[in-house]
């Protein structure tokens, strides 16, 4: 029997790699992987792996119908660019799958400032995913909408945890109260894991009913910035404090978490019940630790040493 092809949009971006990740680790699927750059050095890190790499735009919707073409799964999701909106690349995905009849569309998005806080908010940045959310429900495409949580990466990427001196370091997080219960999504550990566990379950009718029922939060656990903070330096040695942020958060992303702290919050249990049940097998704040912050922090203290 032939393998069903998997498609992966955005594929050497955190998300994608991801899922791309996770398919080749579980041989069962053609993966192909959608990129803006065949030649960059992750594009090529996965060819070697066995994925197949695609050069293409999520802005050309001629050339993203001809890389979806013999999909069974697409798995998309969006990057803020300044060229376009990721309301344009979102329906183009949803477009594309419905010009090549893909069985199954898994989007990652985010709830729309209405849905968290009355038809009268907006932002920009929930609201072209929103945008997308909307027409999808309208387009008879079958999907998997997965809302994802603050990113546990972000602690890296969005330069959160900063050391002061020697041994001494600071979670320095937006707006959030240290004793508020955030839902975090580990994206280069689980996103994967629970993309490939829908598209397994896929052909079962009842799995689908379930799955499409409504959009399903892709959190990896609920923690507070003290728990943060006593697991960093219960784990490290070092002295780690949580220091909320506010008159030094930039718009718009003061707004955004502002509303984020007042609205935002999937219900228990994070985890959630439905994907535990389609056998993830979620990871925890302290594997999250264990695995990149404990590391990145030994290795920033050994460096000033040198």
């Amino acid at each position: 029997m032939s393998k069903k092809l998997v498609v992966v949009t955005n594929a050497t971006g955190k998300q994608g790699s991801s899922v791309l990740n996770a398919l080749l680790e579980h041989g069962g699927y053609l993966a192909r992987g959608l990129t803006r750059d065949t030649t960059s050095a992750a594009s090529k890190a996965f060819t070697a792996k066995g994925a197949e790499m695609v050069q293409v735009s999520v802005t050309d919707k001629a050339g993203l119908a001809a890389a979806f073409q013999g999909a069974y799964a697409v798995f998309g999701y969006t990057i803020l660019r300044s060229a376009d909106s990721e309301s344009v690349q979102g329906k183009n995905m949803v477009d594309a799958c419905l010009a090549n009849n893909v069985p199954l569309f898994i989007w990652s998005s985010l709830p729309s400032a209405s849905d968290l806080a009355g038809q009268n908010a907006k932002f920009a940045l929930l609201d072209h995913k929103g945008e997308v959310n909307t027409y999808l429900n309208t387009t008879g495409q079958a999907a998997v909408t997965l809302y994802m949580g603050v990113f546990s990466e972000n602690l890296f990427n969005q330069r959160q945890l900063v050391r002061v001196s020697p041994g001494k370091w600071e979670i320095q997080y937006p707006i959030a109260p240290a004793a508020m219960r955030q839902p975090f999504s580990y994206i280069g550990k689980d996103t994967g894991g629970v993309a490939v566990a829908i598209i397994d379950h896929w052909s079962d009718a009842s799995w689908r009913e379930k799955l499409t029922e409504n959009p399903i939060p892709m959190c990896s656990y609920k923690i507070t910035g003290t728990d943060m903070a006593k697991i960093l330096s219960q784990t490290t040695g070092s002295t780690v404090t949580y220091e909320r942020q506010e008159e030094t958060v930039p718009e718009p992303l003061k707004t955004m978490w502002t509303m984020a702290v007042k609205y935002w919050n999937y219900d228990d249990p994070i985890p959630p019940k439905i994907l535990v049940d389609l056998g993830v097998k979620f990871h925890t704040f302290e594997d999250f630790v264990r695995e990149e912050v404990a590391p990145f922090m030994e290795k920033s203290e050994a460096e000033d040493k040198a």
